[in-house]
């Protein structure tokens, strides 16, 4: 094998992983993110999804409003990752949180929390590597009956 296919090769391969574990990721939060759609659930902005790097935390800023109830559905690549998630309101309090490698984390943010809040998430311990990647989707629900 020639060196110039070897390297072509090397620089391919990360891209074609990282594109499988971010697939595999949103394939695990599809299976629920489907069934709730479905049932007319509210989806809030879009799915996001990326890597988790070990012993960093990631942040994910969201502008909530109290009139909405929101839950929170995040899965990972792998059911052998082990991941910190938690919320944090404007006050920097973290009123919910859960370790696992998917988690579903639901909240009702009283008329003081309406504001910016972050969705935290770090990697405690990753199923094959010091990477796992995740995928999160929020829904919606008015307060108030329509």
């Amino acid at each position: 094998m020639s060196k110039y296919l070897l390297l072509i090769l090397v620089f391919l391969f990360p891209p074609a992983s990282a594109t499988e574990g971010e697939a595999k990721a949103l394939e695990r939060l599809a299976m629920t993110t489907d069934m709730l759609i479905s049932i007319g659930e509210e989806m809030f902005d879009t799915t996001r999804s990326g890597i988790l790097i070990t012993g960093d935390t990631l942040s994910i800023e969201l502008s909530l409003d109290a009139t909405y109830s929101y839950q929170f559905i995040i899965w990972t690549d792998s059911a052998f990752n082990y991941v910190d998630f938690w919320l944090t309101n404007p006050f920097g309090e973290t009123p919910r949180g859960d370790l696992s490698d998917h988690t579903t984390l639901a909240i009702m943010p009283d008329s003081t929390e309406t504001g910016l809040w972050s969705l935290d998430m770090e990697l405690i311990e990753g199923a094959y590597s010091d990477t796992a990647y995740y995928a999160a989707a929020i829904f919606k629900r008015s307060r108030t009956p329509q």
